[in-house]
């Protein structure tokens, strides 16, 4: 007999046996849950892995299980909609419920649901796969995600992530008050872009150690604000890599400002090197180990204080209907080849204020950088080429005799308290010894 004469001979209950054979297999062949179940909701028939998903010891007696009796309370109704709607002309679609064991635990689970024939009877059919560890470490992502955004929206350092490449993919909102950027402004753009020219090579160092391994790097140096002034910022950066690849995906940075700290360390500096030449100064001063001190102590302080020139004036007082003009007694100036100075700077004297002299006969100071000035004394500045200057004064036995300056030619800046105390000390210590010996002074 042929192949089709033995189909053909088949009967009906033969092809319906076949049917429930491949049912079967491929629900014992699963590693998914599968249950078969009538149009209302009762089990017909279930596999071992849906047993052991909703902890259920053996397969159902004589009182039928139903697909609506470990369904969590809070998709039940969703399950209920989505199963009565299930019919022949309609592809399953993937969906996703909260369930509970019969042990009591609780799951979440991915299902795919279609209509079939079962034993020659309409039935539906039901993939359950659990996918509670996966919803599990995604509500961690969600909650992480949360306290990050909460951090970072919160907190009072620039918080940022960037790619490999140093493009800017997240910017905190910090950086509105710190550096009065929108974090839209940023975003997209290179860190390059914010950075001092001159700590690009601290940056692009950094870069060139993440990509050889390190994940943790920490760096100071200079960023640009939205006014053009630089801050110094000190950051510390974490790689973040794939877990399988290990490639770095994006480097996570925390920024915070200490431009403050800087200040404080470099105006330390700056006193403990004004101190230190201090001290040696008072040394050439009082102990009469040379002959002509004063030169000496003029480079000694100048270089200390970190000045272009330096320079004793007396000051005669003159009548108001003659031109006001100091006399200078000694100058020391920077070697040229040390600091660039304006070349003008270098034919002329120096030129001073009638203003500036009264100032300092009543004892006090005169300081600041050219910008601090106006007038006539700002121009008489700029001819000069000083951008900064400090004059203290000079009394000889309780009385104003002249003054010791400092100039620096090369750049605005702020002169400290605690270098204008030491320098008033210094001149104390020059009218004492100018006192003693007025005439190799005058």
């Amino acid at each position: 007999m042929s192949s089709r004469t033995r189909e053909d001979s088949l009967s009906p209950d033969a092809g319906f046996e076949a049917d429930l054979a491949r049912y079967q297999l491929l629900a014992e062949s699963s590693l998914d849950g599968i249950i078969i179940t009538d149009l209302e909701g009762n089990v017909i028939t279930v596999n071992h892995a849906a047993l052991a998903m909703f902890e259920i010891a053996s397969p159902p007696g004589p009182t039928p299980l139903t697909v609506f009796g470990f369904i969590a309370p809070d998709s039940l109704n969703r399950v209920r909609h989505d199963f009565f709607n299930m019919s022949p002309d309609r592809k399953g679609t993937t969906r996703t419920y909260s369930a509970i064991t019969a042990q009591g635990k609780k799951l979440y689970i991915e299902t795919l649901g279609n209509r079939i024939s079962y034993k020659g009877k309409p039935a539906n059919i039901i993939s359950i796969r659990d996918t509670t560890a996966r919803y599990e470490m995604e509500e961690r992502l969600r909650e992480s995600e949360f306290k990050y955004r909460m951090l970072a929206e919160n907190s009072l350092d620039i918080i940022n992530v960037h790619t490999p490449g140093m493009q800017f993919k997240y910017v905190s909102p910090a950086v509105r008050a710190i550096l009065g950027y929108d974090p839209e402004e940023l975003t997209g753009h290179n860190i390059l872009e914010i950075v001092h020219p001159d700590d690009h090579p601290i940056i692009l160092r950094a870069r060139e150690l993440v990509l050889s391994g390190t994940d943790k790097v920490t760096l100071i140096f200079r960023v640009k604000d939205c006014s053009g002034q630089y801050l110094w910022f000190e950051s510390i950066s974490h790689i973040v890599r794939d877990i399988k690849s290990g490639a770095i995906l994006e480097i996570y940075n925390v920024s915070r400002d200490i431009t403050s700290r800087k200040t404080a360390e470099e105006t330390a500096r700056k006193r403990d090197r004004v101190l230190h030449g201090f001290a040696a100064a008072s040394g050439f001063l009082l102990t009469g180990r040379l002959a002509d001190p004063i030169p000496r102590v003029l480079a000694t302080i100048g270089e200390a204080i970190d000045a272009d020139a330096a320079y004793i004036y007396q000051d005669r007082a003159t009548p108001p209907s003659v031109k006001y003009h100091p006399e200078r007694k000694f100058r020391w100036e920077r070697r040229p080849d040390e600091n660039s100075l304006p070349e003008h700077h270098h034919a002329c004297g120096e030129r001073f204020s009638r203003n500036w002299s009264r100032r300092l006969a009543s004892g006090v100071w005169v300081a600041g950088s050219k910008g601090r000035f106006s007038g006539p004394e700002r121009q008489m500045l700029d001819e000069m080429g000083i951008q900064s200057i400090l004059i203290v004064p000079i009394q000889v036995g309780g009385e104003y005799w002249g003054f010791i300056g400092f100039n620096d030619c090369t750049a605005e800046r702020v002169w400290a308290d605690t270098e204008i105390e030491i320098l008033m000390t210094l001149a104390s210590t020059l009218g004492l010894v100018i006192g003693q010996d007025q005439d190799s002074i005058v």
